[in-house]
């Protein structure tokens, strides 16, 4: 088990994934870890994967829920992410 100055995820820890559409960000995975990114607190595990989708008719094409429980993300939050090289964007076609 690893400890609080851990930085390593342990292997059964999930990472973190956002959904983008248009300039709004949402946190899919990795709740646990919400405080931490939020607050630029490490660790938290990085790269955190962007999943960007055109529009809200595309994503519910992929997922069925859409955005129901998801956390929203504040933009600011997003930048300083981008800033520090830890998202790594994929778009979903």
């Amino acid at each position: 088990m690893a400890d609080a100055t851990d930085p390593e995820p342990e292997a059964d820890d999930e990472g973190i994934m956002i959904v983008a559409i248009k300039d709004n960000h949402y946190l899919a995975m990795g709740e646990v870890h919400m405080q931490a990114m939020l607050a630029g607190d490490a660790p938290y595990p990085t790269p955190i994967a962007c999943v960007a989708f055109r529009d809200m008719a595309h994503l519910t094409e992929h997922v069925e829920t859409g955005l129901d429980g998801l956390w929203a993300i504040h933009p600011d939050v997003i930048a300083r992410l981008r800033r520090k090289g830890e998202i790594l964007d994929k778009v979903i076609d």
